[in-house]
Formats: C-alpha cells, sequence, structure tokens
C-alpha cells in the first residue's frame, strides 16, 4: 500500500469526484471503490427523492438527468482506472456507446415516443449484448487487479 492509499475512503470519493471530468492521470482500486460506493447510494437516494416529490414524466426525466451526471464522473474515473492498469482511457468510448444507447432509449421513452424507442432498441439490441459484458469484464478487471508498475518505481 502506498502512502497515498491509506487515506480515509470519504476523502477518496471525494477527490474522485472533484475529479469528475478529468481524464488523464491514474486512479487507485480504492478510489474506484469508494467513489462507486458513495455514487450507488447518492443514486439511490436521489432517484427515491425524486420518486417522493415527482410525478410522471417529470420524475423520470429527473431520474434521467441524476442518472447522466453521476454517470459523467464513473466513466472519467474507470479511464484513469485503465491507465493505471497500463490501459488506454480510449477503452472506454465503447461504455459510452452503450450508454448514450441506454440514456437515448430512456429520454424517447419519457418524451413519449415509445414506437421510436422500439424501433431504435430492435435494431441497436445486439450493441448491448457486445458491450455490456465486455464493460462489466473492464469493471471488474479494474476493480481488482492490482496497478502495473511504471519503470521507475
Amino acid at each position: 500500500m502506498t502512502a497515498g492509499e491509506n487515506r480515509p475512503l470519504r476523502r477518496l470519493a471525494m477527490e474522485a469526484c472533484a475529479r469528475s471530468l478529468d481524464f488523464s492521470g491514474r486512479s487507485s482500486r480504492r478510489e474506484l471503490a469508494a467513489f462507486l460506493a458513495w455514487a450507488i447510494g447518492l443514486d439511490l437516494a436521489l432517484n427515491l427523492l425524486a420518486r417522493i416529490i415527482f410525478e410522471g414524466d417529470t420524475e423520470s426525466w429527473v431520474r434521467l438527468v441524476v442518472d447522466t451526471l453521476l454517470f459523467l464522473p464513473v466513466f472519467a474515473l474507470f479511464a484513469r482506472r485503465l491507465h493505471d492498469l497500463g490501459r488506454s482511457g480510449w477503452w472506454m468510448l465503447f461504455v459510452l456507446v452503450a450508454m448514450a444507447r441506454t440514456f437515448g432509449l430512456k429520454a424517447l421513452g419519457v418524451a413519449g415516443y415509445p414506437n421510436v424507442r422500439d424501433a431504435i432498441e430492435s435494431w441497436t439490441d445486439l450493441l448491448n449484448w457486445v458491450l455490456v459484458p465486455g464493460f462489466l469484464i473492464v469493471a471488474v478487471a479494474a476493480l481488482f487487479m492490482p496497478a502495473r508498475r511504471s519503470a521507475s518505481s
């Protein structure tokens, strides 16, 4: 464990949040795990609050916005974690395609275009079958694989 790794999980999660749109550098396993726990908890709380406060389409739009805003820092964090593993963060573009499809389909459904949503979903469904398992493999590897040592270490 390096000197920076003994920071409290709460601080690691907040540092990851502060670097939400920073795709350069590295992130540790602990930082990823701490932020994911924080983001999942916040997502559940905000979605529950939206369900209690809003109704119908407004609730759906609020939940879509919350999910989208929480996805951006996770996306950047996974890119930095891939750097820590000695891989290119550009691999996250595959995840971006799958997530854009998912968010787009949700937005079409909420906007009242279920026929359009169903048509697009039917011919892009294969994308999720290809991209989602790949992302899950990368996510598990990012959570459990140790950092790649640099030549100067």
